[in-house]
């Protein structure tokens, strides 16, 4: 019994699925993060070199998180703060809009929280939408369609080279070239130190341990769906109350831990269909707002995606040699 189930974790296991494994994921986080958020409207994004910086920075990104993240031992509590990491990287050091009180897509988030020449609520949520959108979802994704990879690296020697690579030049050529602003070199130095003190935490947390499935998430797609739109709601609707920007970071952030505590408590079907739950938010509702705000192809981008991501997905299910076995739960 144990001989065939090694056999089974092995099929599929060649350098083609893998190498499809990794670009699979390469190309998911840009395509969430700027596809689907409406940063880059989808034709905008057949601009070859636009979308090709995208990817390279995306991309990179998040295959070096998720290297990271399965070569220290997994735990979704890790995979948020490395999300976080790269969150920060990306806002804070590469982009600056974390300190630019003009930067193009703040909106009310340039005055609102606006706290020693930082915008701690638009950092605190554009940490949170990259640590789900950009590293843990399509992390989530790629697991969940190539099942086989799921505790093993995808990349090894030239492959992390290349991502790094990647990953370096891409934002050194945004630090330089999107935006010029200069951010105040105190505040910029402790994002640094933020940043170390992040993946500091991520490598020495505990390694989890399985749990049982008390208390285990119902419906959850409905309540992926939920947490998306509450946190949505919670950074574009509060901000235009009287509530203090403490009581909206702290209530994204306690959103953010909660749903990440979840998918632990799932098994690997349910963990997937709250994922696909909190995606479809921004697939469906948001991107077809988008399109009738004049974002064209925003809307069948989105309902494309999300069809072709269930329908990918049912066939891996089906196609499964363990479908019926016990389900391993990790915190």
């Amino acid at each position: 019994m144990k001989l065939e189930s090694s056999e089974n974790e092995l099929k599929g296991c060649h350098p083609g699925s893998k190498t499809r494994a990794a670009l699979l994921l390469s190309l998911l986080s840009p395509f969430f993060a700027e596809i689907l958020s409406g940063s880059t409207p989808p034709l905008r994004a057949l601009n070859p070199l636009a979308f090709g910086f995208l990817w390279a920075f995306y991309g990179g990104g998040v295959l070096l998180m998720r290297e990271l993240w399965v070569r220290w031992g997994r735990g979704y509590l890790r995979l948020m703060l490395l999300g976080a990491v790269y969150g920060v990287v990306e806002e804070g050091l590469i982009i600056k809009s974390w300190f630019d009180p003009h930067w193009k897509d703040l909106g009310m988030l340039g005055t609102y929280g606006r706290v020693w020449g930082v915008n701690t609520v638009w950092a605190a949520w554009l940490t949170i939408f990259h640590s789900l959108l950009s590293v843990s979802l399509p992390v989530l994704v790629v697991e969940a369609l190539y099942p086989s990879y799921k505790n093993k690296p995808l990349l090894e020697g030239r492959g992390l080279a290349v991502a790094a690579g990647s990953f370096t030049l891409s934002g050194l050529v945004m630090f330089i070239f999107l935006n010029p602003y200069r951010p105040p070199l105190v505040q910029y130095t402790l994002t640094i130190v933020l940043v170390g003190f992040l993946l500091a935490v991520a490598r020495y947390l505990r390694k989890p341990s399985p749990k049982t499935s008390k208390g285990q998430t119902q419906h959850p797609f409905l309540y992926g769906l939920a947490v998306a739109f509450l946190l949505f709601f919670v950074y574009t609707a509060f901000p235009h109350s009287s509530l203090p920007p403490v009581v909206t970071i702290l209530l994204g952030v306690l959103m953010a831990l909660y749903f990440y505590s979840q998918l632990g408590l799932l098994d690997d079907s349910s963990r997937f269909l709250l994922v696909l739950g909190f995606l479809s938010f921004w697939m469906i509702p948001y991107d077809i707002l988008l399109e009738l705000k004049g974002v064209t192809g925003e809307a069948a981008v989105g309902i494309t995606a999300f069809l072709l991501l269930l329908l990918r997905w049912r066939s891996v299910v089906q196609k499964s040699p363990l479908e019926g076995a016990p389900v391993n739960r990790e915190s």
